[in-house]
C-alpha cells in the first residue's frame, strides 16, 4: 500500500513543531470472521525498528498461550522476514501490519507513519504509571 508520509527527515527526528513517529494499533476480533471488535489498543513510538519490534514482541506473547501447531504458525508469520520488510516500508513513510488467527480470534495489528504535533512537554514530574510501566501495547490481547 502506498502512500502516507513523505519523510523529509529521517523518522524520530524534530523538524519544526511536527515530530516524526510511528503510529501502532492492535485490533482483537472475537472471531476469525473480523465480524465484532473485542479489544483495541494503540501505541505510539519514534521510530520504524522499535515499532516493529513492539508488535512482534506483542504477537509472541499472545503466541505463547497457543498449542502446537498454532503456536508454530504464528511464529513463524511473527519471525519470517516480513519484520525486515515491514522496517523498510515504515521508513519509506508507508504503513505495515501483521494478522493471525488465534484459535477463533483474529487479532490485527498495524504501524503507519505520522507526524505527531507536542501539545504539552513534559518537563515536570511525570506520572508514576508511565514511568513504572515497561511499555508495549499493555493488557494481553486475550483472557
Amino acid at each position: 500500500m502506498a502512500g502516507g508520509v513523505t519523510w523529509t527527515v529521517r523518522p524520530g527526528t524534530r523538524t519544526g513543531l511536527a515530530v516524526p513517529g510511528i503510529w501502532c494499533e492492535r485490533t482483537v476480533y472475537r472471531s476469525a470472521h473480523a465480524d465484532e471488535v473485542a479489544s483495541w489498543t494503540a501505541l505510539s513510538v519514534g521510530a520504524p525498528l522499535r515499532a516493529v519490534r513492539e508488535i512482534a514482541a506483542d504477537a509472541r506473547r499472545l503466541a505463547a498461550g497457543l498449542s502446537g501447531r498454532a503456536r508454530e504458525r504464528a511464529l513463524r508469520e511473527v519471525d519470517g522476514d516480513g519484520c525486515l520488510g515491514a522496517v523498510t516500508a515504515l521508513h519509506r513513510g508507508e504503513p505495515c501490519g501483521l494478522a493471525l488467527n488465534c484459535a477463533g480470534t483474529w487479532v490485527e495489528w498495524s504501524a503507519h507513519p505520522v507526524l505527531f504535533l507536542p501539545v504539552v512537554s513534559r518537563t515536570g514530574p511525570r506520572c508514576r504509571r508511565t514511568v513504572d510501566e515497561g511499555g508495549g501495547f499493555g493488557a494481553a490481547a486475550l483472557r
